[in-house]
């Protein structure tokens, strides 16, 4: 009797030791995302979590699986935006008070990890606890173009399309701002978390004035633009009429010069066909003619 309980002992002893050596959750540390390796199954497919009870066999082993804790991190970013908008020192000249178009934007972002998508994070990128922070500085660099390319491209062209809309001018600025890049991360970083956006200054033009040298500036060059191809017209019609005009006496000329008595003849029977102008040009060119000896 006495051993059988003291086998019991053993196996409870070396059943509690088994599990103790394979239980995750003893090796946590607060604030980490713990991810496991195991170099028969690769990485796990999600993060363990304090409160639960996660078992690996593998861990009874020495240098058969591994528990790899990522601090969790969050990174600040600021970037600016400056530029002037479209043709905007054009459309100034056109306005008596010649107003600065540029605009200056701010951008502060706080930036973190997805959780659900962070163990395929750690696997396409081969981060481990120690160059994750290396890796996030690169990503940086990334996030500050791709974000101010954005703000360039779709952001100031829903900007422009804003008064149409009656929101008032610096709070649609911030709200497009912000609605166009909160779209476009989940599109190009949907493993990372934006935590928050804030705009610390945002300096920008008068909108309304814009468009009203906008306007302005094309009314004027339709007008230039519709001047030019009245008087390109006019030149056309001018030229036109002077060169079939000069091809009539070359032909009569050629007439002449073959035939000279013809003159006397037309200035008798067709006079009414040839005005005063025309009689006086055919008896210059008649006059020309070399006579023969």
């Amino acid at each position: 009797m006495k051993r059988t309980v003291l086998i019991l002992v053993v196996l409870i002893l070396l059943s509690g030791t088994f599990l103790y050596l394979g239980w995750i959750q003893r090796s946590l540390s607060p604030d980490h995302w713990a991810l496991g390796f195991s170099k028969s199954r690769g990485w796990e497919e999600r993060i363990f979590e304090p409160g639960r009870f996660d078992f690996r066999w593998e861990r009874f082993f020495p240098g058969a699986y591994s528990l790899h804790q990522f601090p969790i991190l969050k990174f600040p970013i600021t970037l600016s935006v400056k530029g002037e908008l479209p043709s905007g020192s054009i459309y100034a000249e056109v306005l008596d008070s010649k107003p600065s178009f540029s605009y200056e934007i701010e951008v502060e972002l706080q930036v973190g990890f997805q959780k659900e998508s962070f163990p395929i994070l750690v696997r396409s990128e081969n981060l481990t606890p120690t160059n994750i922070e290396a890796w996030m500085e690169q990503k940086k660099n990334e996030i500050r173009l791709e974000l101010t390319s954005w703000i360039l491209q779709r952001g100031m062209q829903r900007i422009l399309s804003a008064p149409s809309e009656g929101t008032p001018l610096i709070l649609s600025w911030q709200k497009i701002l912000e609605e166009t890049l909160r779209e476009h991360w989940q599109e190009r970083f949907p493993s990372l978390n934006l935590l928050s956006l804030a705009f610390p200054r945002v300096t920008i033009p008068d909108i309304d004035l814009y468009v009203k040298g906008k306007s302005l500036y094309l009314a004027v060059e339709q007008a230039r633009q519709e001047t030019l191809i009245a008087e390109s017209k006019k030149r056309l019609i001018e030229e036109s009429t002077e060169q079939r005009r000069i091809e009539s006496l070359k032909k009569y000329g050629e007439l002449l010069k073959t035939y000279p008595l013809l003159l006397e003849y037309l200035a008798i029977e067709k006079m009414e066909r040839i005005g005063p102008t025309e009689l006086k040009l055919l008896q210059e060119l008649q006059n020309r003619i070399p006579k023969e000896p």
